[in-house]
C-alpha cells in the first residue's frame, strides 16, 4: 500500500495513466519542460469538474500542491503543481496555501533516477512553517505525476506536523 506509513490519508486519485504511449505524455511534457504551465490548469480544471461529481473534494479544507526548491522555481519560472492546484482550486472554490510545506534542499530530479533511488532522493527534504495554522484541516497534496509515490510520502511524513489534520492525494497522472 503506497500511503501505509503516512497516517490520516481519506483519499488518493489520479486523473489519467501516464506511460510513454499515452497522448497525455506529451501534455505533461510540455507543462514540465517547454513554459506552458496553462496546460496543467487546464486539465486540472477537467479533472476537477469530473472528480467533484463523484465528491472528491467534499470536507477539503485548502489545497497544497508540492512545492519546488526556490533554485528550480527560478529556473522554471513555476511550480506546475500550484498550476495543477489553480485549477482545482477555480472549480471547487478551495483556497490554495503555498506558504506552509516547503522544499529545504535542492535535490535533484525524480525522472533522472531510478525507481530504487527516488525514496531516498527525497527523505527530508520538506518542511513546515506555522504547523498550528493547520492543526484539524483536511489537506489536498497535488502533484503532476505520481510514479513510485515518494515525493507525496515525503510531503505527507513532514505535514503530520499539522497536528490532528487529515490528507488527501491529488495527481494528473499515475506512471504505469
Amino acid at each position: 500500500m503506497l500511503f501505509r506509513d503516512v497516517p490520516h490519508v481519506l483519499s488518493a486519485a489520479a486523473f489519467l495513466f501516464y506511460d510513454h504511449d499515452s497522448t497525455f505524455r506529451h501534455a505533461i511534457h510540455q507543462l514540465k519542460y517547454n513554459e506552458r504551465p496553462e496546460v496543467a490548469r487546464e486539465l486540472a480544471c477537467i479533472a476537477a469538474e469530473e472528480f467533484q461529481a463523484d465528491e472528491f473534494f467534499a470536507g477539503v479544507d485548502v489545497i497544497m500542491p508540492v512545492p519546488l526548491h526556490p533554485r528550480r522555481f527560478r529556473q522554471r519560472g513555476y511550480n506546475q503543481s500550484e498550476w495543477i492546484a489553480r485549477g482545482l482550486s477555480k472549480v471547487t472554490g478551495i483556497p490554495i496555501d503555498t506558504s506552509h510545506l516547503f522544499r529545504t534542499r535542492n535535490n535533484p530530479k525524480q525522472a533522472l533516477l531510478q525507481s530504487d533511488r527516488r525514496a531516498d532522493n527525497v527523505q527530508d527534504i520538506f518542511a513546515v512553517s506555522h504547523p498550528d495554522e493547520l492543526y484539524h484541516r483536511h489537506i489536498l497534496l497535488v502533484d503532476d505525476i505520481i510514479t513510485t509515490g515518494s515525493t507525496i510520502r515525503s510531503c505527507l511524513q513532514t505535514m503530520t506536523a499539522f497536528r490532528g489534520s487529515c490528507f488527501s492525494v491529488f495527481a494528473l497522472g499515475k506512471a504505469r
